[in-house]
């Protein structure tokens, strides 16, 4: 079996028609979603509106806490320019060096702040894990992931129990507390340095995992009441690598079951850096089961047990490089076999991409004028460091989208979104 017979008889394709039913699907969640009814996007308001917000303002604590480390920074507006940091720390993620009860989670986030505490009385807190966010621009933890070892904080407000962590500490406690993710903090950090110029702007992740944010009238957000009387628009964070209605080949479905979370988080796992090696992996080992490489091929890529988004970069921008892929596929016709099963691959990724971010284009109605293109914030390795990925979401995004849609948009990129970001949110006002 040659390689193109295999990706056809196993669905490993992306055609135009692919592209219309996955944005049409994609924007009937988003209705579902706006309304209040089940739905695989989650559509959560995050009470901000980008056109509200002040482009400058007093000093603010900034709080970036992400799976692996937690920043610490003071924001200053500079004359002329965006947020800069005045002082800065990194530390560990609290809970990644050990387990935490929620209590010694928000005191040890205090003692963190006690140097800068008394230095500003607003706090824009960028929480990269799920969370509710409040009306009054608080957020309730929903879950922390596995890898975060905090007991007890489902539940909690976190800008409420920062302040009462800061007053058992005798520290300054009054602070306003203004909560939001990572991607909503990438789409503002591009807005404060003016990444783009003119035009609307929403937020985009694709890297370890995926995200999408954006504006929408607050009159469509029907299951939120706290907006139906604001004019206007507010950000809402999509929850976009939930989306799961796709029709997944047995190769997918065979490698989701084998996931700690099978069923779940369906569109993340077709186009994240996360998923990105195990699941090509799936597929090159799905190809030598079906006879497409030679045997000494097949032998390798049937002992090969992991293989990673970067290994599978390097592969794409030298073949015959050192690393697992190269090993596998010495034979130019095992080498010839990976790279076209490798296009197909990350031309679906791109494809499968390239319609969400048009269903929201065409969404918040914004992306009409070619000479006003909505500037999408982007962030992530696997945008920007995914060569197959990159090259064909550019242009699908130009072809199928401004060309076939008149959806027209460009990916911009701010410095330090998420500590920008986070302290252009801090100064909103409810």
């Amino acid at each position: 079996m040659t390689a193109q017979d295999f990706i056809a008889a196993n669905g490993l394709t992306a055609t135009e028609a692919d592209f219309a039913r996955w944005m049409a699907d994609f924007q009937e969640e988003m209705g579902r979603g706006l309304r209040g009814e089940a739905s695989s996007l989650r559509m959560i308001p995050t009470y901000l509106s980008a056109e509200a917000l002040p482009r400058r303002g007093e000093r603010v604590i900034v709080l970036d806490a992400g799976g692996t480390n937690l920043r610490l920074a003071l924001m200053e507006w500079a004359p002329g320019q965006g947020p800069q940091a005045a002082w800065f720390q990194t530390v560990p993620m609290l809970g990644t060096q050990g387990p935490l009860t929620a209590e010694e989670f928000y005191d040890q986030l205090a003692a963190l702040l006690a140097p800068i505490a008394d230095r500003a009385d607003r706090i824009g807190f960028c929480f990269s894990f799920p969370c509710e966010i409040l009306p009054d621009l608080d957020g309730r933890v929903l879950h922390m992931d596995k890898e975060l070892e905090v007991r007890g904080a489902e539940g909690s407000v976190l800008g409420q129990c920062l302040r009462a962590a800061l007053a058992r500490r005798g520290l300054p406690h009054g602070h306003r507390v203004v909560v939001l993710n990572d991607t909503v903090a990438a789409m503002l950090g591009a807005m404060a340095q003016s990444a783009g110029g003119a035009g609307a702007y929403m937020g985009f992740i694709l890297g370890t995992g995926t995200n999408i944010c954006a504006s929408f009238p607050n009159r469509a957000v029907e299951k939120a009441p706290a907006l139906w009387e604001r004019p206007g628009a507010t950000i809402l964070n999509l929850e976009s690598g939930g989306f799961d209605k796709l029709n997944r080949p047995a190769v997918d479905l065979a490698f989701d079951a084998t996931t700690a979370n099978p069923g779940g988080q369906v569109l993340e796992k077709l186009i994240s850096g996360a998923y990105q090696g195990p699941l090509a992996l799936a597929w090159l080992r799905a190809a030598a089961g079906a006879g497409v490489f030679t045997p000494r091929g097949a032998e390798v890529f049937a002992g090969l047990d992991r293989l990673t988004a970067k290994e599978i970069s390097e592969f794409l921008l030298d073949p015959q490089a050192t690393g697992s892929l190269a090993e596998a596929s010495r034979d130019p016709a095992d080498r010839a076999a990976v790279l076209a099963i490798l296009d197909a691959f990350f031309r679906r990724s791109a494809r499968l991409t390239a319609a969400t971010l048009c269903a929201v284009l065409a969404a918040t109605g914004q992306a009409s004028d070619p000479a006003r293109p909505v500037n999408i914030a982007a962030e992530g390795t696997a945008f920007y460091k995914c060569p197959l990925l990159h090259q064909y979401l550019l242009e699908d995004m130009e072809t199928l989208g401004a060309q076939g849609l008149g959806l027209h948009s460009r990916f911009v990129r701010g410095e330090n979104p998420n500590l920008t970001g986070s302290a252009l949110a801090a100064l909103a006002e409810v």
